[in-house]
């Protein structure tokens, strides 16, 4: 037998591969280079290779039950991070649209309108010296807060500390007027879950930033502050429903990232050159650590969850140096990323970003394979030996995770969310090979398992994303102010729609989504069309009458005064089986037109009938 000494990561512990496949999978990892992929594939051989013996004498079940099952028995011990222990929920729609919560991303314990500043400083803002817009000091203050304590530890674009400091310090190193509105764009909105006033603020703050943008690109200065205004114009387009600018913006700081040298994309081929920075120190080289990190991780994201014609994709990481804070121990955990400690780095923050960034840099190579065309040395566009060996790097980076960020039920929200990314993204990973026949069931290799199939390691995803909705929507008040989680509400759903014949609970998981986007849309406008889209879907799959789907949708309108009227656009991808053959026709925004066609469509034809509730 092979014996593989893990030290000092494991402290002595020893893997031991039977003799029977050992030369198979040597063979199989002789190309590996990461040595956490290497050690987790080993793992999984050795576990799996005990499960089959203790095993041999039963016979082997197909079903999709019985091959979540062997999943679940057969990697829990192997990868608990990424499948912790099930235990059966049983949602409750009354308690999850309640006004109180255990848990928040506001403040732990609080109320969803109690927002306490996360930062004392912020006290002594005066907005005035940043817009013309008429908002108090207070209130902007809350909206920042709000901000920077719920989607900021996700998203990273800039140091916290920098920005606060040159915020009340009114210093314009490290902010500016541009930041502020374009950030107030997108704050205002995440606010009107509090203060429904505050969405008309939002359009003022957009604006104001859409003067300040012009005036900046006339001078042609880049900058970091600059690339972090060009973000946050691109999410608050996205999140109003004004999808006809987010390209725009997207492909604008892409090109300027390109230019500083941050990193590079398929539009820029070899003209850029990625930079590692030597010459910078302190404050700017973190400015910088964060710029260009959090540009690529929002690209990378936009290039997975609302990938469409015209998105652009990174081809390369940024070279320069991840920032963490000084408490996070990488010698441990072993993040495979150069990191660098940065001066300070607020409570809110956690220790998500640096994982986050180690995710985002894995599934990049997965996005330009799969919707660029780019080749690996695995094979074709789009092959299962490509997608098994990401599912590798995932695993892998999943049991890299310290103690603070597991999925557990009272962690910050942020590391929720991190957890929906990473089963959302193993959907993605294998969904091209769900429509495939010969493929669906077919066990990966670098698994002993039988029934590990693209099939079995999409219902467990999809089950543990049905947990995590649950959870997050329950004990989290983030929940009804932040869109960044909205992912899991759109693939629950689709998967829950493909699935023949339903599971029992089934409509229970649809209502979770549908009120998820209710709560929602209180902040974004997107959430009302995605709502209207998934009923329209949900018809079209035969699983809901008309006459049901018209009576939810009207229990589901807010008809909010306070929000902007007019067209909600948005083009990227709801129906996802459609989307890898349809793309036209599996949009949100063409799923949301065609509610009425299709109601018509039920209601006199027998078109969708698949005994629908």
């Amino acid at each position: 037998m092979v014996i593989v000494q893990i030290a000092p990561i494991a402290k002595g512990k020893v893997i031991v591969l039977p003799e029977p496949g050992r030369v198979r999978v040597l063979q199989e990892l002789g190309e590996e280079s990461s040595a956490w992929t290497i050690l987790s594939t080993l793992r999984q051989r050795a576990a799996d290779s005990r499960q089959e013996q203790s095993d041999a004498s039963g016979s082997i079940q197909s079903s999709a039950g019985d091959e979540i099952e062997d999943l679940f028995h057969g990697w829990e011990s192997q990868n608990p991070v990424a499948y912790p222990d099930r235990e059966d929920t049983q949602p409750d729609m009354m308690r999850a649209d309640g006004p109180t919560s255990r848990v928040s991303g506001l403040e732990k314990g609080a109320a969803i309108g109690d927002v306490t500043l996360c930062d004392p400083r912020l006290s002594k803002l005066n907005i005035r010296h940043w817009t013309s817009v008429d908002i108090s000091d207070d209130l902007a203050a809350k909206c920042i807060s709000l901000y920077l304590q719920t989607d900021h530890p996700l998203l990273g674009h800039f140091d916290p500390e920098l920005f606060v400091s040159s915020l009340i310090s009114e210093e314009h190193e490290y902010c500016s007027s541009l930041l502020i509105n374009a950030m107030l764009y997108w704050a205002c909105q995440m606010y009107s879950a509090i203060d429904p006033q505050t969405d008309a603020l939002a359009t003022a703050f957009c604006v104001e930033a859409e003067i300040l943008w012009t005036a900046e690109r006339e001078l042609g200065h880049d900058s970091t502050l600059t690339l972090a205004a060009a973000e946050f114009l691109c999410m608050g387009y996205l999140g109003q429903g004004r999808d006809h600018a987010v390209l725009a913006y997207l492909a604008e700081a892409t090109d300027m990232a390109g230019r500083m040298g941050l990193f590079s994309s398929e539009a820029q081929g070899s003209s850029q050159e990625t930079r590692t920075f030597p010459h910078l120190t302190g404050a700017a080289k973190a400015a910088h650590m964060y710029a260009a990190w959090g540009i690529f991780n929002w690209l990378t994201l936009m290039s997975l969850f609302y990938h469409q014609p015209g998105m652009l994709y990174p081809s390369s990481p940024p070279l320069i140096a991840v920032p963490k804070g000084p408490h996070v121990d990488t010698t441990e955990t072993s993040l495979v990323l150069p990191a660098e400690v940065v001066s300070w780095v607020p409570a809110y923050m956690g220790d998500t970003f640096p994982y986050l960034c180690w995710f985002w840099t894995i599934v990049r190579e997965m996005t330009w394979v799969y919707y660029v065309g780019g080749q690996t040395t695995l094979g074709s566009h789009g092959s299962l030996a490509f997608a098994e060996f990401k599912f590798r790097e995932l695993l892998a980076w999943t049991n890299s995770l310290p103690p603070q960020l597991l999925s557990k039920q009272y962690t910050p929200h942020h590391v929720q969310v991190m957890h929906i990314w990473f089963h959302a993204c193993v959907l993605d990973l294998f969904r091209p090979f769900i429509g495939r026949k010969h493929l669906r069931y077919q066990r990966l290799r670098t698994f002993a398992s039988n029934t590990c199939s693209p099939s079995a390691i999409c219902a467990t995803s999809t089950a543990q994303l049905k947990k995590l909705i649950v959870n997050y929507r329950l004990n989290y008040e983030s929940s009804k102010v932040t869109i960044l989680w909205h992912t899991a509400l759109i693939y629950v759903a689709n998967a829950i729609l493909e699935t023949n014949p339903k599971d029992k609970d089934w409509y229970t998981y649809l209502l979770h989504c549908l009120y998820g986007y209710k709560s929602l849309s209180q902040s974004w406008r997107v959430a009302k069309s995605i709502t209207k889209g998934l009923l329209s879907l949900t018809i079209r799959k035969g699983g809901m009458s008309s006459e049901k789907a018209s009576q939810i949708l009207r229990d589901l309108d807010n008809n909010d005064i306070h929000q902007m009227p007019g067209e909600i656009r948005a083009t990227f991808m709801l129906d996802l089986d459609r989307a890898l053959s349809e793309p036209d026709t599996a949009t949100v925004e063409y799923l949301a037109n065609q509610f009425e066609d299709n109601v018509i469509m039920e209601r006199y034809t027998n078109l969708f009938d698949k005994n629908p509730i």
